[in-house]
Parts: C-alpha cells; structure tokens; sequence
C-alpha cells in the first residue's frame, strides 16, 4: 500500500486492512477457525486506524502534499476528518456486538467510556480541525487500542466445557463406583 500513497488516497484504506489481518491470523491460528469473533476483533483494528492515522497525518498534510503523497488529509480534508469520526462510532458498534460472541457483557460497560471519549475527541477533531484536536486524538489513539484489548482480555467469554469436563469425571467416578 506504501506506493499507493503516491496514486490515490485508497492507499489509507488499503494499509487499515493490512494492519487488520494480523489480529484475524493470530485469533484464526489459536481456534483453527475464522469465526464472527476473529472478524469482529480485525474489524476493531481496522476501523481504530482511521482515528489513528487520519489525526497523525492530519498534522503532516503539509509534507505529504510537498512530498506529493496523495492522502487524504491533503487531497479530500473533509473526508480525513468524517472519517475519522465515522470509524470511532464502528468500533463502539464493533465492540458492542462483540459481548455476544468474544466477551462478556462487561466487557461493552467497561470499554464504553473509553470508546465514547474516542468518539468524543473525533467530533472535537472535526468541528475544529487543527494541530491540538489533532495531537489530543492521535495520543488518545496510542492509549485506545491497548485499553479496549486487555479489557477484551479480561471479559473474554470462558469456555463452558470446564463445567461439562467436571460433571463428565463426575459421571465416570459414579459410573466406575456403580460397576
């Protein structure tokens, strides 16, 4: 995608999904299948690298349009910055559907105030689009990510099979006791 950064500005959606497969890789490699839940975590890293990137290369828009970069903080500056809010919202609803299949429900409570204050500073970043909303969305961003996946770590659903395996050797100890 890096040399598409000089044809078009699809280069930014191009590289989201680049840096989504490893999550979806990792998630399919310990489950030996690609299920809602690994779709649902790429999804999240996905749409996180629009505020991500979209407030960093906000700031850089001036060397991106001398280097002759076609970004789209320089070539469609509304877009940068509807987008950017656009995929905060996402990953909310990303994370919300996501306490039906790889966490829990408190998992949704507890990233819910740090997903609004994403959503928060990328409204302030487009209803004042300068350097400060800028820098206070992409920082935000670096503290975002880590937070919203040790608290999915945290809230990951259990397996039910634990349960079963105890009422199973419980079935088998009676079982070789009745015989």
């Amino acid at each position: 995608y890096t040399p598409m950064k000089r044809a078009h500005i699809a280069n930014t959606w191009v590289g989201a999904v680049v840096g989504a497969i490893p999550p979806i890789m990792g998630f399919t490699a310990a489950t030996n299948c690609i299920d809602m839940s690994a779709v649902l975590m790429g999804l999240v890293l996905y749409s996180w690298q629009f505020p991500h990137f979209n407030a960093l290369s906000w700031n850089m828009r001036h060397e991106y349009a001398r280097a002759g970069f076609r970004m789209m903080s320089v070539t469609e500056p509304k877009l940068c910055i509807n987008t950017a809010l656009r995929h905060s919202c996402l990953i909310l609803l990303y994370s919300t559907v996501m306490c039906t299949t790889l966490t829990t429900w408190t998992y949704g409570i507890d990233s819910l105030p740090i997903n609004l204050y994403l959503i928060y500073l990328s409204y302030k970043f487009r209803a004042n689009p300068d350097a400060k909303s800028s820098r206070k969305l992409f920082f935000y961003s670096l503290i975002h990510l880590p937070a919203i996946i040790l608290l999915m770590c945290i809230s990951k659903r259990r397996p039910q099979s634990s349960a079963n395996n105890v009422n199973t050797v419980n079935d088998i100890k009676q079982s070789v006791a009745g015989n």
